[in-house]
Formats: C-alpha cells, structure tokens, sequence
C-alpha cells in the first residue's frame, strides 16, 4: 500500500516546534526545523511571523510559496529539493540556500537588499543569461555556484557586475577549464573578490593585473621582484 504524503498542517507544525524545545504560540518560535520530512508543499505558516531560521532542506518541495509574509526570516534553508523557479521571497532574507535543485535561471532576488549568502550549487545553471540577474542583487558578498554547467566567456563580465562580491565558489563547472585564463580575467575583473575557489592573496592579485597590463612578460618579470624581495626578508 501506497505511504500517506506527510502533510505541513497547523498540527503537523505544532509537533515539530513542540520536539525542539518550541512555543506552542506560534509567532514565539524562531526557528523551525522542517528538513528531511517529505513534505510537497509548504503551507500553514501564517502565525509563525516571528521565524529567523527557517530549515526546509531533504523535503520533495516543487515550489517555493507561503513564506513571503516571513518579514522577520533571514535564513532559508531551501537544499535538495525539486525547486525549478525562483518565487517571491521575503525581504529580509540575509542567507538562501538553494542548492541541488532544477533552478535554470535566478530571478526574484534583488528586491532582498539584506541577502548578503547565496548557494546555488549543483543546479542547472548554464551561461551567462541564466545567472544576469545576480547583477541586481547589491548587497551579495558570498556566492556558491560550483557543480553547474557554467560556460563561456561572457561569465566573466557578468560575474563581475556583482559589486560588492568577495567569496566565489564556481569548482566544477566548463568555465574554469575552457576559459584561457579564466581565474586572472575573473580576479582582474572583481577588484573586492578575495576568495575565488579558494584564497586570492596580494601577490597573485598584483601578478594578475601586472599581467592585464603588460602581458606575460610584465607578470614574470613583477613575480622575480617579489621572489627578490621575500629573500631580502628572510
């Protein structure tokens, strides 16, 4: 016989606030913890107003809805899931966690002036028209969009028009093969970026705009000055 679907309902709810040490007034609780349940919808949330953390991970969740009247939520754990569009999304949102669903083009983000994390990981995420909108979200410092199909050229000046952008993770996606140059070119174009896959010191800063200036020669001949200058050092 065919498991009953476990459906998000108010008594639903109530148990799981009331099995992590939760309020049985709803608008008292927090946080709620909502993951690996199985749920396909997520509903009945209208009293929980006071959520800052919402945990909606490990469910069959198909559409992202009933939670923009969250005004006080800033982390939506939102990962492994089935999600295919991007929906309305509470303003105040500081971290979205959307990793490992079927999202082929971000949209309905920069209206969240506070998000300043974003995962987008392992999705289906394919060339620079699929990830333009990220350019709207203003206050973005950390993004994760390793393990998707990203490439051309063109990702290199669309990422770049994300200003305020300091943490990159883009592993595993065609780009970062297939681009000649691709990691100099992107940490040239993103003058805030400091972490690109893993960390961008000074020295290879320099070296990479040494190389945007004068080629491949001005870059050898700055890193023999700086190989020069650390052995003075010591």
């Amino acid at each position: 016989m065919e498991q009953e679907q476990l459906v998000m309902s108010k008594e639903e709810l109530l148990k799981v606030a009331l099995e992590h040490n939760g309020y049985r007034t709803p608008s008292l609780n927090d946080t709620l913890y909502l993951h690996y349940k199985g749920y396909q919808r997520i509903e009945n949330l209208e009293e929980y107003t006071g959520l800052k953390a919402l945990y909606l991970h490990s469910n069959g969740l198909q559409k992202i809805e009933n939670v923009d009247h969250l005004e006080e939520l800033r982390c939506l754990f939102l990962q492994q899931n089935a999600i295919t569009v991007i929906q309305i999304l509470p303003t105040s949102l500081v971290q979205l966690d959307l990793s490992e669903n079927n999202i082929s083009t971000i949209q309905n983000l920069s209206h969240l002036l506070n998000l300043t994390t974003l995962n987008l990981s392992k999705n289906q995420l394919a060339d620079a028209d699929s990830i333009k909108h990220l350019t709207e979200c203003k206050g973005l410092t950390s993004l994760d969009l390793s393990h998707n199909q990203l490439a051309g050229k063109e990702i290199v000046d669309t990422i770049s028009g994300i200003e305020q952008l300091k943490s990159l993770n883009l592993t595993g996606n065609p780009v970062c093969a297939k681009v000649a140059y691709f990691r100099k070119k992107m940490i040239v174009a993103n003058k805030s970026l400091r972490y690109l896959d893993r960390p961008i010191f000074d020295d290879e800063r320099a070296l990479a705009e040494e190389w945007a200036c004068g080629g491949q020669e001005a870059e050898l001949k700055l890193k023999q000055q700086l190989q020069a200058a650390k052995r003075d050092q010591t």
